[in-house]
Formats: C-alpha cells, structure tokens, sequence
C-alpha cells in the first residue's frame, strides 16, 4: 500500500510539474509574439520614414530649373523695362509649382550691389512679383503653373515697376537673379545688358 501510494503521489507532483512547464512555455510564446510584433511595427515605421527622407533628399538634389534663354524689352526709353526667362526643368527633376518658387533680384552698379527685391507669383507682375505662361505643357494639370517634365515656361519681370527700387537695365548695368523652388537647387542667372540700347526694342541677353 505504502508503495503504490508513494508511486501515485510521485506522478501527482510529475503531472503538476508538467502543467506549469506548459504554462511557462505558452507565456513564452505570447511575449515573443507580442515582441515580435513590436519589431515589425517598429520596422515598417523606420521604412516609410526612410522612404519619406529619401523622397525630400532626392527633391533636394534632383529638382530645378534650367534658363534656356533670356531677353528683354525697351518701351520708350533707351532702358530694358521688362525681363523675359524661358525655363525648363533639368534632366530628372520632379514637378516643381511655380506659385511656390521665389526669385531673387539684385542689381549691381560698379560692382556694388545697388538693389535687391524678393519677388513671388502671381498672375500679373508688379512691383513684387513676377508671372509666368506656358509655352509647352507636356502634361496639363489643375494647377496652372505645375511645371513637369518636358514643360517650357516663360517668366516675365516687371523691373519698371518695382516702386521706390530703380532696377531698369542701362546701357552695361547688371542684374543677378536667384530663382529658388520650394524644394530642389536654386538656379543662378546673370544678366547684362549691352552697351547700347534702342528705344522699343526687344534685345536678347543670353
């Protein structure tokens, strides 16, 4: 009796032993999910950051404008009034939307800079904007000035009528201008006007 009550209460304490390694092993598999879990969310939140910084980055390096050509126009004075930029986007470059590019202006007299004005979009140019039209729109969208690929655009300066800044081109005056995307490299354009001019003309500057 003392003997087969011993052998069953050796297999009561096995069986109990058993039950808690169980227990032990199924907790196991539950914190290794749920940190399984964690990793993979973790994982798939650095990817899109990773994508969205390489996004900005590409954006940043691969976006801007190339000037194709440059002219200008006299009214009736001796004196370019009206600036005329023909522009493209460069090889590679995402769409770039004109109404959030900037373009600095300064004027330099001696070599000395004389004025400098910060002009923005808009569908007229004035005293501090600038406009712009398409000349080709490869892909026309809802947005009337989204420049994308294979687009010429002509932007047109009013230099006559930035009020109280005198940036009308003489004969040999200069004029830098910066045209600077929301996103992208900013595009350095320098402008000279030759050493004669006639009245109510127009007079190619690059």
């Amino acid at each position: 009796m003392n003997k087969l009550a011993w052998k069953k209460r050796k297999m009561e304490e096995e069986g109990e032993m058993g039950v808690g390694t169980l227990l032990i092993f199924i907790a196991m598999i539950i914190v290794a999910a749920v940190a399984a879990g964690v990793l993979v969310q973790t994982a798939y939140k650095l990817q899109q950051q990773a994508e969205s910084t390489g996004d900005e980055a590409i954006q940043d390096v691969a976006a801007g404008f190339k000037v194709l050509a440059v002219w200008g126009s006299t009214d009736g004075a001796p004196a370019v009034d009206h600036l005329y930029i023909k522009i493209a986007l460069i090889a590679g470059s995402p769409g770039i939307n004109l109404e959030n590019t900037i373009i600095e202006v300064t004027q330099t007299i001696g070599g000395g800079v004389a004025s400098e004005i910060t002009l923005s979009y808009a569908s007229a140019a004035s005293a501090t904007e600038f406009t712009a039209s398409e000349l080709r729109d490869m892909d026309p969208s809802t947005t009337a000035v989204m420049m994308t690929a294979g687009d010429v655009f002509q932007i047109e300066i009013d230099v006559n009528a930035t009020s109280g800044i005198d940036m009308v081109l003489d004969p040999q005056e200069q004029l830098t201008l910066l045209l600077i995307p929301k996103h992208g490299v900013p595009t350095y354009l320098e402008i000279t006007a030759p050493s004669t001019l006639e009245a109510s003309s127009v007079v190619v500057l690059k």
